[in-house]
């Protein structure tokens, strides 16, 4: 469990990363709205106050000339009865009676227009509240129904990936906290597809190696069972051999009856069952120290009999002097085998006289580097950046399950190194695995 683990966080670190969405509208976060319609109301208050104040001023001017009237008003009349009791003064009667005339129009005037602005201060702030409730209450309704709407679709994205629903939502035109949440939405879908993902591939990765534990079950008691006739006829060609030898029994009368001919054969059977034992063995766990051209060799020998393989030159060139790495040795065949099958479907598509694959091993900087080179058809740039992409796959439906490259990656990172490719259409592939130098100490 502590592998599959490692695998599957290996393959999480290595999914393509997310290519950030362009920046939506530029909108003011929610505080600042709630702070500008504040604003907004502080506005239409100081406006109707400096109204208030400027129809009270002109007010007060007209009753402070009302005033001033009544008092000169009041003074004149107490002159014309002063003037009144003088006999004689006629003149003087009639010039205050003139005054007292004009103070009265002038102070029939000033109340007047006293009655004029209270009556067009009060329409006027009147109209001022009106108008500023309005906009205010028109930018309020419109605000909360376009927030209401994008809560309401950040809810149905909410429950959509509740339901299962893996893609993108709704690009929302804002750029406040709202907005925020829905790309954290969208950052927890796209994190749970690829996790899904992820685990969709471990669980067949999973499936795989149980499946190839049965059948390795099931070939060891078909090798044991095969093994049986296999050791008597081997036995009996020894003994006609020997008898032969011996001179108890005639040479054989034609080549096809030397029974060297069914020794010979009967130790390739012993060898192919050997090996295939080998591969149904069940893999080792433990992390020991293992010679990179020793894992390629065996891969190599496992790859024999793969009918992808024929008409192919494989051409192994590995460095004598290469150091041992610690690893997981039948991790490290597995990395080497998938390499290998998939230059050999890379090439499938060349004359079988021309198809070529090399498998080199040689120092690297800081450690050592496996190639897997190929002369097949080549990845344009679209094809290699999605290449470790899990379950991604150019080949025909049932061929290819898209798993290859992605479990390379993991074996390459689970142990301390990295893989890349390196491809043009028509010009064949390269495969670089590179581990590192201080997990690697001398063959002893």
């Amino acid at each position: 469990m502590s592998t599959t683990s490692q695998q599957l966080d290996s393959l999480l670190a290595a999914a393509p990363a997310r290519v950030p969405p362009a920046p939506p509208l530029r909108r003011l976060p929610l505080r600042a709205t709630g702070l500008l319609g504040i604003l907004g109301v502080m506005v239409l208050a100081m406006l109707l106050v400096a109204a208030a104040l400027v129809f009270r001023g002109a007010v007060r001017g007209h009753l402070d000339a009302v005033e001033r009237a009544d008092v000169r008003f009041a003074v004149l009349l107490q002159e014309r009865g002063s003037a009144a009791a003088a006999v004689g003064d006629g003149e003087r009667l009639r010039e205050i009676d003139r005054e007292l005339q004009h103070l009265g129009a002038d102070r029939a005037g000033h109340l007047e227009e006293s009655r004029h602005l209270v009556d067009g201060g009060t329409v006027v702030m009147a109209c001022i509240a009106w108008l500023g409730i309005t906009c205010i209450g028109a930018l309020a309704l419109l605000f909360f129904s376009r927030l209401a709407s994008d809560i309401a679709a950040v809810r149905g994205r909410a429950l959509a990936i509740l339901t299962g629903e893996r893609g993108c939502g709704r690009p929302l035109q804002r750029n406040d906290e709202l907005s925020d949440l829905a790309q954290a939405l969208d950052s927890l879908a796209e994190a749970l597809a690829r996790r899904e993902r992820d685990l969709n591939v471990e669980r067949r990765n999973v499936m795989h190696q149980e499946k190839l534990a049965a059948i390795g079950s099931m070939a060891t008691g078909v090798l044991r069972e095969i093994g049986n006739p296999v050791a008597a006829i081997d036995g009996l060609a020894r003994a006609m051999v020997e008898a032969q030898r011996s001179g108890d029994m005639p040479p054989p009368p034609a080549p096809w009856c030397d029974p060297a001919q069914i020794l010979h054969e009967t130790a390739r059977l012993t060898t192919i069952t050997h090996e295939i034992a080998e591969l149904a063995a069940p893999p080792a766990s433990q992390w020991q120290l293992a010679s990179l051209n020793e894992v390629v060799g065996k891969s190599l020998a496992l790859l024999r009999y793969e009918p992808r393989l024929e008409g192919v030159a494989l051409s192994p060139a590995l460095d004598a002097q290469l150091p041992a790495v610690m690893g997981i040795a039948d991790r490290l065949v597995q990395l080497v085998m998938n390499l290998v099958v998939n230059a050999a479907d890379a090439v499938a598509a060349l004359p079988p006289r021309t198809r070529r694959i090399e498998v080199m091993t040689r120092r690297a900087e800081g450690g050592m580097e496996l190639c897997v080179s190929d002369n097949g058809t080549g990845m344009n740039e679209a094809v290699q950046a999605r290449a470790f992409e899990p379950l991604f796959t150019t080949k025909p439906a049932g061929c290819g399950t898209g798993l290859g490259l992605p479990l390379c990656r993991s074996v390459a990172l689970e142990h301390g190194g990295r893989i890349d490719v390196q491809s043009a259409p028509g010009q064949g592939t390269t495969v670089r695995v590179w581990l590192p130098g201080d997990a690697a100490r001398a063959v002893q």
